[in-house]
């Protein structure tokens, strides 16, 4: 896998795949879902790490919307292939909120998700999920 092939996602330390939301401009979904089916389509599992946001982020709603999307339309495959997604937020009461709303989303699609505090922690998280210990 070229990591210059990929803008929006950091496969540098694949199989841990990096996301940094900050940045990402109005649109990037297009961009998202091609490299997500790059992503898929090759046979080596993978953890996707999705880093802290500094301030306050929205992302379009037509971005989200398509993420989501796809996500339903390849969550078979997605659940084959990414072994979990870890989220940064250092927030105490975001973090909370986060785990709250995250248990619906990995029921949905099929992959577990967990939240931690620090980047730290997402790494150690991520390791454990390919080394199929992730669940607790």
């Amino acid at each position: 896998m070229n990591p210059n092939d990929f803008q929006v996602h950091d496969v540098t330390d694949f199989p841990l795949v990096r996301l940094m939301p900050e940045g990402l401009p109005e649109g990037y979904a297009v961009r998202w879902e091609a490299e997500m089916e790059a992503l898929i389509r090759q046979s080596d599992p993978f953890v996707m790490v999705v880093a802290a946001l500094r301030g306050e982020h929205r992302e379009a709603h037509e971005d989200r919307k398509r993420r989501t999307l796809w996500m339903k339309r390849n969550r078979d495959t997605l659940a084959r292939r990414c072994r979990g997604m870890v989220a940064v937020e250092p927030d105490t009461r975001k973090r909370a909120m986060m785990r709250a709303q995250s248990a619906a989303l990995a029921g949905l699609f099929k992959v577990p998700l967990r939240i931690v505090a620090t980047a730290e922690e997402a790494d150690a998280q991520a390791r454990a999920f390919l080394g199929g210990t992730g669940d607790g």
